[in-house]
């Protein structure tokens, strides 16, 4: 009986966690439980008017205070979305989660982006090595998931189709600060003094689009040159001559590790 009960609450808790629910509560929810079948109702009712009381409190200890707006956050999702960011949607889960992968000469810029969404994360990032057999180098990598949320599922079904990333239709949420998390995961500084971001992985169309919305919203002179080693893709190359005024919408929002693709 006690063994069936035992493992009865380790489904339980691990159902909990695939739909998201913040870890603390689960456990709280979990010593609930076991407290109620195991002394009785007597004592469950004195020890949940304690910790239901003191739930605020308990919680107030595991949030993580950060800067940035809800809709701020959101503008980050979607310039992430364009950029390294992916979305992942098992045919068991109830939500999709957020995962970035990011190489370690990078990792001012992954810690920065990893701080922002800890507020989604159940664990910390990971860091795991691998040699390429091309090279025959080895690299290391840093990668973190968020938990399986509501918000991330309005998200992969704007991104996604048929479990292919594209860009979406609305493109409103790609603003200075969705555009500079873009740029600082996409963007590379170009020998001529521009830059590009590489947009190889979308559509030809798709990356018409981007341009044209870059150009129309926030007055930017690019181009589509074709992406080297994939047919048909293309990639954005904002001038030299629209540089400054990049820089302007931008700046504020930049990592300082990243000042460098914009010749800063």
């Amino acid at each position: 009986m006690f063994s069936i009960g035992i493992l009865g609450f380790i489904v339980w808790s691990h159902h909990m966690y695939a739909v998201g629910l913040d870890v603390l509560v689960i456990k709280i929810l979990s010593c609930l439980s076991f407290h109620s079948w195991f002394i009785g109702d007597f004592s469950i009712n004195l020890f949940s008017l304690y910790s239901l009381n003191n739930l605020p409190t308990i919680l107030s200890s595991n949030v993580k205070i950060d800067k940035y707006s809800n809709e701020e956050i959101k503008q980050i999702i979607f310039g992430s979305l364009l950029g390294d960011g992916k979305l992942e949607l098992s045919s068991r889960a109830v939500n999709a989660r957020f995962g970035f992968i990011q190489y370690k000469k990078f990792q001012d810029y992954f810690l920065h982006l990893n701080s922002i969404f800890s507020m989604f994360c159940s664990s910390s990032y990971c860091t795991y090595s691998y040699k390429d057999p091309r090279t025959k180098k080895e690299y290391t990598n840093l990668n973190f998931w968020t938990k399986s949320l509501p918000i991330f599922t309005e998200f992969y079904n704007l991104f996604y189709s048929k479990k292919i990333k594209i860009v979406p239709q609305d493109l409103s949420l790609l603003t200075p600060l969705a555009l500079a998390h873009w740029i600082m995961q996409d963007g590379a500084k170009a020998t001529s003094g521009g830059l590009y971001i590489c947009t190889d992985l979308f559509e030809a169309e798709h990356t018409i689009k981007l341009s044209k919305y870059l150009t129309e919203t926030f007055d930017l002179k690019v181009t589509t040159p074709k992406a080297p080693g994939k047919k048909g893709a293309l990639r954005i190359y904002v001038r030299v001559s629209s540089l400054e005024h990049l820089r302007s919408l931008v700046s504020d929002h930049m990592h300082p590790s990243m000042n460098y693709k914009l010749g800063l």
